[in-house]
């Protein structure tokens, strides 16, 4: 299944009416954008939008997906466990709660006038009802639609690999858009307004449009008012049931959940993981907003997994588009009701360093660079989340092993990593500790690869550079974004050094130096001179086929 189409059936129903509802918006806003032209010109393009729109066929299709829209709307907030949201998603939802408040009394002033009435709501017929008293309402209700709409299409079509390239020009015309309908309202606002400054145009305004009489007016600011009121009655019913609900969950036991490494947590009956991951501040990623038409907010089941629900069949359409392993699950589709144990996959983190050496000093220590051989050609089908779950799978697993042998991280490049040895020590227990971390990672690689198997087209193959010598440490970088990082020819000839593996069919490759400093015996493997570009003379150095048969 297309990653646009993944979901829960009433997922796909309300993203049906949402796209009904955007194209109708879409199309009313760029006939407001007439106004710049005339009156005339909004008037002959609302009679074309009307006969579609007023037709019997067009008026239920029309009037079905707003209340699919408002109701589905309903029913998910009516789920939530917790408001602690993406600034993202939260801001869309408050303003598609906001709607209603503004859209309800428009409703009835045009399509329930026309039908309850007999008016003809034309264009100039609103102009002269809403300009200028009531133009701030009436913009403020585009705006929150716009707003609420492209949003909703943003957080969509993000999952594709296309809209990147396109963004801009869709973003142009997002603010394009509002701007001209807001400047085609105005002007012709003004120019209806100044037409019936004349008593006898106006006069035969209201006879061509049927104006309604001072009654009929009362009862249309009665119902408009009654829609605004009973729609936020039943908000408020809705809210007093999740409250009942919130009440009846803290009166029940919890469900005992361990996040490896931590935390362990206590989380609410009848939440999703996602959420319950949210209320205790744990980060998740979720890009589709919890919909389970990605996978960011996946995580691996380590314990308890015979006793969890099946997934439901939008979660097993996400996971099998993804081909995940035994133990995945989507977060935000997982209700636990027994104990469990989880690992999150996607999950940020970063670590911060400071020191008295971030002004700088000079240091002899062990660079270790690492690459992935070929990644291109194996993530040139994945969709960007994926791309980063493999890297990170790769890199938690050579993370370990480095941090294990008191190594540290000092960049990531890409589909690649820098680590420093010997910081605390001395070069020569860093070199000893970079080759045994180099074993420790190609070891690693084929547990990687198992889990992998079935994301990749083929294993995952990587080249090692290692090499030892003078450089500079310290924090460089502007205020908040400096790190500690290291510079100088001994980080670029290990980066050469890691380069050489590909000429030379083998995975590891460090200079002679460096091995001399781990002593490690040399008579089984082969040595070579390469030269370095920034070296002077070539540079001596050791060719191993595969680092775990280093001794």
């Amino acid at each position: 299944m297309h990653i646009l189409l993944r979901g829960g059936t009433a997922q796909r129903i309300r993203l049906t009416s949402g796209l009904i509802l955007f194209t109708f918006a879409l199309t009313h806003f760029l006939n407001h954008a007439l106004g710049l032209f005339s009156i005339d010109a909004m008037s002959v393009v609302q009679d074309w939008r009307m006969s579609i729109t007023r037709s019997l066929p067009g008026g239920i299709i029309l009037g079905l997906a707003l209340l699919i829209h408002i109701a589905f709307g309903l029913a998910k907030l009516a789920r939530r466990s917790t408001f602690q949201l993406p600034a993202w998603e939260l801001g869309q939802l408050i303003l598609g709660l906001a709607i209603p408040f503004f859209l309800f009394p428009h409703i009835v002033n045009t399509r329930v006038a026309h039908e309850l009435f007999g008016v003809n709501d034309i264009y100039f017929y609103e102009l002269v009802r809403l300009w200028p008293a009531n133009g701030w309402t009436q913009s403020a209700l585009l705006l929150v639609v716009w707003t609420h709409g492209c949003m909703g299409l943003h957080f969509w079509l993000r999952l594709t690999k296309w809209y990147e390239r396109f963004f801009p020009v869709l973003l142009a015309l997002a603010v394009l858009i509002p701007v001209t309908a807001l400047a085609g309202f105005m002007v012709a606002g003004r120019a209806a307004t100044e037409a019936v400054a004349d008593p006898d145009v106006l006069e035969a305004i209201k006879q061509v449009t049927g104006w309604p009489a001072p009654e009929a007016g009362q009862r249309l600011s009665s119902y408009g008012k009654q829609a605004r009121y009973g729609f936020y009655i039943l908000l408020g019913a809705i809210g007093l049931a999740m409250l009942a609900r919130w009440l009846m969950a803290r009166s029940k036991s919890r469900v005992p959940v361990n996040y490896e490494p931590e935390p362990n947590i206590q989380m609410q009956r009848g939440s999703t993981l996602l959420e319950a991951s949210r209320m205790n501040s744990i980060p998740h990623l979720s890009v589709c907003g919890g919909r389970a038409r990605c996978s960011t907010c996946r995580v691996q089941v380590l314990d308890g997994n015979d006793a969890l629900p099946a997934p439901n069949s939008a979660e097993a359409a996400t996971l099998a588009g993804i081909n995940a392993g035994p133990g995945v699950r989507l977060a935000c589709q997982l209700r636990p009701t027994d104990p469990i144990t989880v690992k999150v996959l996607l999950r940020p983190n970063g670590v911060v360093r400071k020191t008295d050496e971030s002004q700088g000093v000079e240091r002899i220590l062990a660079v270790l660079f690492l690459d992935v051989r070929g990644f291109t050609s194996l993530s040139e089908d994945k969709l960007p989340y994926d791309v980063v779950f493999i890297l990170n799978r790769l890199f938690a697993a050579a993370g370990t092993a480095i941090e294990e042998e008191g190594g540290w991280i000092d960049k990531y490049l890409g589909d690649g990593l820098m680590a420093v040895f010997g910081r605390d020590t001395g070069p020569e227990d860093g070199c000893r500790k970079a080759v045994r971390a180099a074993k420790k990672i190609d070891i690693a690689l084929d547990q990687v690869n198992k889990e992998l198997a079935s994301e990749l087209p083929s294993p995952i193959c990587i080249g090692m550079g290692l090499h030892v010598g003078s450089l500079v440490l310290g924090e460089i970088g502007y205020e908040k974004s400096a790190s500690m990082t290291v510079i100088g020819r001994t980080v670029n000839a290990a980066s050469r050094l890691e380069s050489a593996t590909k000429d030379m069919k083998c995975q590891f490759v460090m200079s002679a130096e460096a091995a001399q400093m781990a002593e490690i015996d040399l008579s089984g493997f082969a040595t070579r001179s390469v030269t370095v570009r920034g070296l002077s003379k070539p540079l001596k150095v050791v060719v191993v086929g595969k680092a775990r048969d280093l001794p």
